[in-house]
């Protein structure tokens, strides 16, 4: 597992979130490669500077500032992470005995402060999909365009959105430990889904 460009560069730029910078700091630590590439990152960014040009005298400064209303700053609420928590995985549950048209579909429920989760993983053991919808709340609205990110050790391997009824489906999901990421513009919710089958 190496760093993409993507995740580089905003580790870089201090744009990660606070365990994910941390996750990769560690990794960079151990990892020539990526300690290389972040490496070689750094030296392009400085590169693109242009250290020989020379900033417009602060009175001309002022004049171009004022030629512009301005607008009084908006206070922006701080973004919240949340870790989620399974409530309800069928794999966990022994089967009732004498019960006809049992799946071998696995139903797992994450909750959070905000919405539960409800996914359905089914297919092979090497690839798997899941179909889930985020609820929120009764009397809520559905959660309509949040992002989705399936993550393996804290890279980003899929991404989705939800649709109009809080619905999106991921395909081609390998097994193993994985986590389920929702962005929200306010919210960022984590929730750990371990696609063993044992």
């Amino acid at each position: 597992m190496h760093l993409n460009m993507e995740v580089a560069l905003d580790w870089i730029e201090g744009r990660l979130h606070n365990h994910e910078e941390t996750f990769w700091t560690r990794h960079i630590e151990t990892c020539r490669d990526c300690a290389q590439g972040t490496s070689e990152l750094r030296h392009l960014k400085a590169s693109l500077k242009r250290h020989h040009l020379k900033s417009a005298p602060q009175q001309d400064l002022d004049n171009a500032i004022r030629l512009f209303p301005t607008i009084p700053p908006q206070e922006v609420a701080p973004k919240r992470s949340i870790v989620a928590a399974i409530m309800f995985d069928s794999f966990a549950v022994p089967s009732a005995v004498g019960i006809r048209g049992s799946s071998s579909a696995r139903q797992i429920v994450i909750h959070s402060d905000e919405f539960d989760i409800h996914l359905k993983i089914w297919g092979d053991e090497d690839r798997k999909q899941i179909q889930g919808q985020l609820l929120p709340p009764k009397g809520h609205n559905f959660i309509r365009g949040a992002r989705l990110h399936l993550l393996r050790n804290g890279e980003r391997i899929d991404s989705t959105v939800t649709d109009e009824k809080g619905e999106f489906h991921f395909t081609d999901v390998p097994p193993g430990p994985l986590s389920i990421q929702i962005d929200l513009p306010h919210l960022t919710v984590i929730g750990a889904l371990n696609l063993s089958e044992n």
